[in-house]
């Protein structure tokens, strides 16, 4: 049952995250053509940097 906990906080931190970054992604593209590799690298530039703060 404990692992079960766990494993539910960590797929909210994550949604909570990957929410988080497709938003900014959206923010800084308005306006401007898509570019799919930009978006996509930058995108998990913020997952990243997001995740590493509840790894640490």
């Amino acid at each position: 049952m404990k692992k079960k906990t766990k494993e539910d906080k960590q797929m909210k931190i994550i949604d909570k995250v990957t929410d988080k970054a497709i938003k900014q992604v959206e923010i800084e593209r308005k306006g401007k053509s898509r570019d799919y590799f930009v978006e996509w690298f930058r995108y998990a530039e913020l997952v990243s940097k997001q995740l590493n703060k509840y790894l640490n």
